[in-house]
């Protein structure tokens, strides 16, 4: 009677085991698109003095900056997964306080599935300069704390140099 316990726990053990290791990761592979995105650069460029005047004695001319706007090609997945969780970025913001070091992104991820590391989901992000140099390779972190299945965090933060003309997104894999 014992061993025939023993045999039914054994197989209850090893179907919830099948059973629940179910991969939330979409099976068919995620599609790329690309889009232009622009933010104010706050340094400007100074106007040059006009040309088609003719100075008198003590004359200056106003020094008059002429707004400058950055463009960035940003490169988004239909998903990304991290661990067993998948994620998708539904909105991209840049902006550039002209304070920091470099200039700041901010955007919104949808959690699509929750997996075994519930604690965050990492997203990758590499941006390129003009000469498709590598200037940043880094992550936006998502805690997972209190978010459900289809829930929308709103503003992670992520920043880039100034420099950049290209942000590719990407499935964030751990150094080894």
């Amino acid at each position: 009677m014992k061993s025939l316990i023993s045999v039914i726990l054994a197989m209850t053990v090893i179907a919830l085991c099948f059973f629940g290791c179910k991969s939330n990761i979409p099976e068919e592979p995620a599609t790329t698109g690309s889009a232009e995105y622009s933010y104010v650069n706050p340094y400007g460029a100074t106007a040059p003095d006009p040309e088609n005047v003719t100075p008198s004695e003590g004359q200056t001319f106003p020094t008059i900056y002429v707004e400058t706007i950055n463009n960035v090609e940003i490169v988004l997945s239909d998903y990304y997964v991290y661990g067993n969780s998948v994620a998708k970025i539904t909105d991209v913001e840049l902006s550039d306080d002209g304070i920091s070091v470099n200039a700041d992104g901010h955007a919104a991820v949808e959690v699509t599935a929750i997996g075994s590391r519930k604690d965050d989901i990492k997203i990758g992000y590499i941006a390129y300069d003009a000469n498709g140099k590598v200037v940043r390779n880094s992550y936006i972190l998502v805690p997972l704390k209190g978010v459900k299945k289809g829930d929308t965090v709103e503003r992670r933060r992520f920043d880039f140099p100034r420099e950049s003309v290209k942000i590719v997104f990407t499935d964030y894999v751990e150094e080894e």
